[in-house]
């Protein structure tokens, strides 16, 4: 007040806080900016944070930085009376805060820094950019799903994963890496998490402040929060795939461009600078402090400036080979936190015996194994993801349902190549992990995979006691209303259908082994229908955005997210207490109920044995042994339409005739024993261990989409 600055309120209502913030701007003609940022509470007390940022040049235009402590604020907003009006107090802590600024200025200590190694740069630093945060509404319901199995709508479409990347441009550079990023119409993005990435890059390298319009896992819309700015950049996803396309973007500025704001940001100065690691991925830190120097007048410390080469690394995917370095101290952690835990790393050899290079890595996770074992259904499913990154690995994974039929994953391993040698040592380490020569209970485990790179061969070398079941429908339409039958009698009538509108479909069918994808054909006691790996599905695009970090993150970020599936389904289970069956099992009842009102009952001497008809068709329902002769409460572990309609007759329970393993003790029984968490890699113990150097990077392939004249980040 007494200097002249001039006073701004800012009202912004928040969320779930009602949280008012005030800005004072304060101009004056011998220095050139002081920012202040405040957030205060219903009460005055109750404050939040006080960051102040001032940036003055003394006569000899040296820069000079001032920081106040919190102690010391909070200690000058103790004597603030809450009897007093909202105005009166700010003005109090306005005083405060101006005095205790320019006693720091009088007194010309030695600058301090404004951050220290514990806080994170973009929490304190006030950039004036708004970062696209990645969607959050779907995590969690990909794996909640309603009871999958034998929907047609549900059938699990194929594309062509080469033919998707080969298109994908990402966020590119021009030759040298000195241009802007380009970005145009029509440009197709891996997946929602690079396009995000791009905007926030392109955003902060033109110095402007994003508005986001819509922000979801199918559509993204950003604007320029300037009203009088007409940019905008919108991007939809490909339907039956993960690739974003450019549908709407205005290219040209309207507005004046904020630069001035963002100097303190990490994020800021790897994307105004990120041509310096196009051009040099390995680049000296010297000329990395010389150029932000140069344009900022901040001299970096040696820690900040490795925090802003990791972010830009990370942009442009070239720090992947630090990750092969970590993973055997990932392994010391995951054996300290449950000794359980199964972690194998398998090196090899070249010409030089004394250097150890990466060949493939096994986890298992002990703690979803004995959730497995002990609780749910004896179906494994498994699959083979391709990990975009510059060694081309690849993930095989395997996962199950639990008593929601949400997913659970059990084991994942790092190989070079999708093949029969892989898969066989992937299965082979499974089925030690799981103990299955002491969990088979004279019924067995049902191994669902795609049957493709060696899969199928590998299941039958190992287990030639059980049976791969049911593979991706290679016929469409054809093939769907056959292979979801669920009793012989139907599926015969179907494929005598097939046969009849294509004689080749058929032909093919018959020699692929029925009994290994019909419906009809899964084992009573596996209680599931799935007839597709969608589950494994489900757990990648859970996993997607973690699946480009390098391997010692991602394995770490999937073990941690892991552990949050284990504390949410806990605390659900115990949310569903006036019920005895999960929601899943309980919605796909009504369902049934609904249905099976078309259906009309005729009882006979047995009260128990019931036959319900509707045009032509008749289907007899046990309720003693629990089996309906369409077969799919058998099948399913929940009445069918046919077994609903006769329970209203016998005035039963319907939680009564649902299999255990989809009640809620037993769903609480699963997630009971809790899984501890993985400390964050930067919580790690310092420990002396093995580094394993990371695999040969394969060769440059134009058909998967590299170029050697541009630099991408897909």
């Amino acid at each position: 007040r007494e200097s002249g600055n001039n006073l701004q309120y800012n009202y912004r209502e928040a969320s779930n806080t009602q949280l008012m913030r005030y800005c004072l701007s304060g101009r004056q003609k011998t220095s050139p900016r002081n920012c202040f940022q405040m957030a205060i509470g219903q009460q005055m007390r109750d404050v939040l944070i006080l960051s102040m940022a001032v940036d003055s040049k003394n006569a000899s235009e040296q820069s000079t930085r001032v920081h106040i402590s919190d102690t010391e604020v909070i200690d000058a907003l103790k004597d603030v009376d809450e009897s007093d009006n909202v105005g009166h107090s700010l003005v109090n802590i306005l005083d405060s805060a101006i005095s205790l600024l320019a006693k720091d200025v009088l007194a010309e200590e030695p600058p301090s820094p404004f951050f220290n190694l514990q806080c994170d740069i973009d929490e304190l630093s006030n950039d004036g950019s708004l970062f696209l945060s990645d969607s959050t509404d779907n995590d969690g319901s990909v794996l909640e799903n309603s009871w999958e199995g034998y929907e047609d709508d549900l059938f699990q479409n194929v594309f062509d994963k080469k033919d998707e990347r080969s298109c994908i441009a990402g966020f590119v550079f021009e030759k040298g890496g000195t241009s802007g990023i380009i970005i145009k119409l029509g440009h197709k993005f891996k997946d929602e998490f690079q396009f995000r990435t791009a905007v926030d890059i392109q955003a902060m390298r033109d110095g402007i402040k994003l508005c986001v319009m819509e922000n979801t896992s199918t559509f993204i819309s950003c604007e320029c929060s300037d009203l009088m700015c007409d940019w905008k950049v919108s991007a939809a996803k490909v339907r039956k795939s993960n690739v974003f396309v450019l549908k709407e973007i205005t290219p040209n500025y309207t507005c004046k461009r904020r630069t001035y704001k963002f100097p303190l940001g990490r994020k800021w100065n790897a994307a105004k600078f990120l041509h310096l690691w196009v051009q040099n991925p390995n680049i000296d830190f010297h000329r990395l402090r010389y150029e932000i120097e140069t344009y900022s007048g901040f001299k970096y410390p040696t820690w900040k400036l490795e925090a802003i080469d990791k972010t830009a690394k990370l942009w442009l995917r070239t720090y992947h080979n630090y990750g092969y370095e970590r993973l055997f101290q990932y392994k010391n952690e995951m054996l300290t936190v449950n000794s359980n835990n199964i972690v194998i790393i398998q090196k090899k050899t070249f010409d030089d015996p004394d250097l150890a290079v990466f060949d493939r890595m096994f986890v298992l996770f002990a703690d979803c194994s004995h959730a497995f074992k002990i609780t749910c259904r004896r179906l494994v499913i498994v699959d083979g993801w391709e990990i975009d990154s510059p060694y081309k690995s690849v993930m095989l994974v395997a996962v199950f349902r639990d008593a929601n039929n949400a997913i659970l994953p059990i084991a994942f391993c790092e190989v070079q190549e999708e093949n029969f040698d892989s898969w066989s040592f992937f299965l082979k380490n499974l089925y030690e992990g799981l103990c299955m020569d002491y969990m088979d209970y004279g019924k067995g485990i049902c191994i669902m995979c795609d049957r493709d790179n060696g899969v199928d061969e590998a299941v039958s070398d190992l287990y030639n006691k059980l049976k791969e079941q049911f593979p991706l429908a290679p016929v469409y339409s054809l093939f769907w209303a056959a292979c979801s039958r669920t009793n012989k009698v139907t599926f015969q009538q179907h494929m005598m259908l097939l046969q009849d509108r294509n004689k080749d479909c058929y032909g093919w069918l018959i020699n692929r082994e029925y009994h290994c994808w019909a419906l009809y054909c899964m084992p009573e006691w596996a209680k599931s229908t799935d007839i597709t790996i969608s589950a494994a599905e489900q757990l990648r695009s859970w996993l997607l955005k973690y699946l480009d970090m390098n391997v010692a993150n991602r394995f770490t970020a999937i073990t941690r997210e892991t552990v949050k599936i284990f504390e949410k389904s806990y605390l659900a289970g115990w949310d569903w207490v006036r019920d005895n069956i999960t929601p899943a099992a309980r919605q796909q009842t009504i369902q049934n109920v609904i249905e099976g009102d078309r259906w009309n009952i005729h009882s006979g001497a047995n009260s128990n044995i019931l036959t319900v008809t509707m045009n032509g068709l008749s289907f007899v329902v046990n309720k003693e042994l629990s089996v309906c002769s369409c077969c799919l409460w058998q099948l399913s572990g929940i009445p069918c339409s046919h077994a609903c309609q006769c329970i209203i007759r016998w005035a039963g329970g319907y939680h009564d005739f649902v299999h255990v393993s989809m009640k809620i003790d037993v769903y609480r029984s699963t997630y009971g024993p809790g899984m501890k968490e993985l400390p964050e890699i930067c919580k790690w113990t310092p420990q002396l261990i093995d580094i394993v150097q990371p695999p040969p990077k394969r060769l440059v392939d134009p058909m998967n989409g590299d170029d050697k004249t541009e630099v991408t980040c897909n």
